[in-house]
C-alpha cells in the first residue's frame, strides 16, 4: 500500500513545478511519479528536467519529450505553435538533458500502478476523454490502478475488475477544483491528475493528485503560482504568446 504523488504535463513551467513540489513536501508521500511531458510550451525545460529527475521515483516519456528527442521528421502530430516551441526548447538543453529525456520509457509500473503518458495500448498518444477511450485503455493494462496525463484535465474513470471492458461498463467520476474521491473496492481505476504546467480545465492553478492505494482515495490538489513570471519568460524567449496567455485562464 502506498501514497503516490501523481504529476503530469509540466511543460517547462518551473514556477508551477516548484509550487507543486512544495505542496508534495507538505504531505505524507511515499513516491512521486511523473506521467510525462517535461518539456514543450514553457520557458524552463532544463530546470524542470533537473528538478523532476531529482524528486521523482519514476518518470515516463510524453509526446513532447519524444518529439524533442526524435526530431521534427518523426511525424508526431503537433500544431505549428507546439513545433516552434520545441525548436526553441532544443536550443536550451544540454546533451545531458537530452540523454535524460531519451532514457525514459513509454510505460512502467510503480507500487502496482500502471503508468503511461497518453493511453495504454497501441495508440499511445490518444486522449482519455470518454468512456470509449477508457474502455480501450482498461483492456490494455492488467493492474488495479492506471494513471495517465496528456489531456491536461483531471479525470477519473472506473470499470469492472473482469476484462474485457466495454464502454457502457465505464463510469466517469466528477473532478473539479480540489477534490477528494473515495474509490470503489470492487472496480478498477484509471485516473489523470491534470497538468502541472498548463491546465486546460479553466482553472489556472497547477494540478496534481495523491493516490492512496491503502485508503482507496484519490485527492486532486490545486496550487497557485506566479503565472506572471512564467508568462514574462515565455514572451522574452520568443515562444508563442498563446502559450503565455492561456496560463492566465487555465485553457
Amino acid at each position: 500500500m502506498a501514497r503516490l504523488a501523481l504529476i503530469a504535463d509540466i511543460h517547462a513551467n518551473y514556477e508551477a513545478l516548484v509550487g507543486v513540489v512544495r505542496d508534495v513536501e507538505r504531505n505524507a508521500i511515499d513516491k512521486v511519479v511523473c506521467l510525462g511531458d517535461l518539456v514543450g510550451y514553457g520557458p524552463d525545460p532544463h530546470k524542470c528536467i533537473d528538478l523532476a529527475f531529482d524528486v521523482c521515483h519514476a518518470l515516463v516519456m510524453g509526446n513532447h519529450d519524444e518529439a524533442l528527442i526524435k526530431g521534427p521528421s518523426h511525424g508526431l502530430a503537433m500544431n505549428l505553435r507546439a513545433k516552434n516551441s520545441l525548436e526553441i526548447t532544443r536550443s536550451l538543453l544540454t546533451e545531458r538533458h537530452l540523454h535524460l529525456l531519451g532514457s525514459l520509457r513509454a510505460e512502467t509500473e510503480v507500487e502496482g500502478v500502471a503508468i503511461t503518458h497518453g493511453l495504454f495500448g497501441p495508440r499511445k498518444y490518444d486522449y482519455l476523454y470518454d468512456a470509449e477511450a477508457a474502455a480501450r485503455a482498461f483492456n490494455c493494462f492488467k493492474q488495479r490502478f492506471g494513471a495517465v496525463g496528456h489531456t491536461h484535465i483531471p479525470s477519473v474513470f472506473t470499470a469492472p475488475v473482469v476484462r474485457p471492458v466495454f464502454p457502457d461498463q465505464v463510469e466517469s467520476k466528477p473532478v473539479g477544483g480540489s477534490t477528494l474521491l473515495l474509490l470503489e473496492e470492487d472496480r478498477r481505476v484509471l485516473m489523470n491528475p491534470g497538468s502541472v504546467g498548463q491546465p486546460r480545465d479553466r482553472d489556472p492553478n497547477a494540478s496534481w493528485a495523491i493516490l492512496d492505494t491503502g485508503d482507496m482515495t484519490l485527492e486532486v490538489r490545486r496550487v497557485s503560482y506566479d503565472t506572471d513570471t512564467t508568462m514574462a519568460k515565455i514572451k522574452k524567449l520568443g515562444l508563442p504568446d498563446f502559450h503565455a496567455e492561456r496560463l492566465k485562464v487555465g485553457g
